[in-house]
């Protein structure tokens, strides 16, 4: 099940990638428009990024304390939210 674990912390880095990207298009937008709804995008990529992070931080450092029940059911969270911010950077690039 450790190849489960890898494939979720890939992910995770893929998910992290994409907000990253996400706060760079939504910072560019906020210089040009200072609407609410742009501090609001921005705020969102924001705290889905330090929750990436930390997420990442104890897939790396605590992968060998996740039972195999646990691991099935992060992978799937992780590989939901990977997807999610995929489709929104799409959208918001074009």
């Amino acid at each position: 099940m450790a190849m489960l674990m890898n494939l979720t912390t890939i992910l995770a880095v893929v998910s992290v990638s994409a907000l990253g990207m996400l706060l760079h298009i939504y910072i560019k937008n906020l210089r040009k428009i200072k609407s609410r709804f742009t501090i609001g995008l921005f705020i969102f990529a924001l705290l889905f990024l330090v929750q990436g992070l930390i997420s990442l931080y104890y897939y790396l450092t605590m992968m060998d304390y996740y039972s195999p029940e646990v691991e099935v059911h992060v992978f799937i969270l992780t590989l939901l939210q990977t997807v999610g911010f995929l489709i929104l950077l799409k959208i918001t690039w074009e």
